[in-house]
Order: structure tokens, then C-alpha cells, then sequence
């Protein structure tokens, strides 16, 4: 294992916000909840269990990760309100710098464009097709695997990743 690695995970695909329920509480769909299923057995198949989580707040965060956890051995959650962010991923990288010190490990489960914004600030090297993919759309349930050298996530700058898995859902379908 390379000195770091960080899962970015956008959430799976979410219920259509019906009028009455507020945007946190929007729950997963039926095939946002299969999607989780798949991303939760390619972390297991793939040994890439975290040592901890840091997850958005928002039910839907919550859902994919709670479903794709049971295909892993129990990991600490953590649940900081500031994950619930929409914008350029500062603020999850700002979680990563103040959480994750003495984590080998991280995943997040978090929202675009925040997710997307983050990926793509942090991959300083990258395969041309993945980074190309990510860039173009990274799809509910997509996960970017990433390694970093060094131990000290307070140090996580821009470039400093190597982008080392994008994966789809479509990737991971059954035939």
C-alpha cells in the first residue's frame, strides 16, 4: 500500500426531491441503492477498506455509505456537517487536512460538484483516459482511488495526487 490513499465517493443516485422534503433528506433509489451494493463489494474485492470515513451528513450520503459497508469490515464514521457542501471541494479538503492525521486510509462520501472540483484539483498525475473521464462526468456512485506519498494530510495539496482508479457504476455492472 502506498503511504496514502483517499476514496473520493460521490453519493448514489437519489429519489427526485419531492416539494415537502428538504434536499438533505432525499433518500436513495432503487438503483442508487445497487450502485451502492457494487461500489461496496469493488472496495472489498479491491482491499480497500478504509481506516476511516468521513461522510456528508445528507441521507443520501449516508445511505450509499451504510449499504456499501456492509460488504466491509466495520470502519469509524465520522459525519461532519461541513461535507454537506456543493461547491469547489475546499471544504472537504479542509476535512481531509483537520480529520484524517494518523489515517493510512480515507474515504469520503460526499456531493458534486464539490467531489468532482476536489478529484480534479488534487490529481497531479494521472492515466489520460481516467482523468479525461472524471473531467467529463463523475457519475453518482463514482469512486476516485488516489495515492499520496508521505503521512501528513495536513500537508494535501493541489497536484500532489496520483490518480490510480476511476471507477463508474456502469463500470462494475453484472452481465
Amino acid at each position: 500500500m502506498p503511504d496514502r490513499q483517499l476514496l473520493l465517493l460521490r453519493h448514489a443516485k437519489a429519489e427526485i426531491g419531492e416539494h415537502e422534503l428538504r434536499d438533505i433528506d432525499r433518500p436513495l433509489a432503487a438503483r442508487g441503492r445497487r450502485a451502492a451494493e457494487r461500489i461496496g463489494r469493488y472496495l472489498a474485492e479491491h482491499d480497500l477498506v478504509p481506516d476511516l470515513v468521513l461522510c456528508s451528513p445528507a441521507r443520501r450520503t449516508r445511505e450509499t455509505w451504510e449499504i456499501a459497508a456492509r460488504a466491509l469490515p466495520p470502519v469509524k464514521s465520522l459525519f461532519p456537517d461541513s461535507l454537506y457542501d456543493f461547491g469547489d471541494g475546499s471544504a472537504l479538503l479542509d476535512a481531509i487536512r483537520k480529520d484524517a492525521e494518523g489515517v493510512r486510509r480515507l474515504l469520503l462520501v460526499t456531493h458534486n460538484p464539490a467531489t468532482q472540483a476536489l478529484a480534479l484539483r488534487l490529481s497531479g498525475s494521472a492515466p489520460a483516459r481516467q482523468r479525461r473521464q472524471m473531467a467529463e462526468k463523475y457519475p453518482t456512485a463514482g469512486l476516485a482511488v488516489f495515492t499520496f506519498p508521505g503521512r501528513d494530510w495536513a500537508q494535501t495539496a493541489a497536484g500532489a495526487g496520483h490518480l490510480a482508479a476511476f471507477i463508474r457504476p456502469r463500470d462494475l455492472m453484472e452481465e
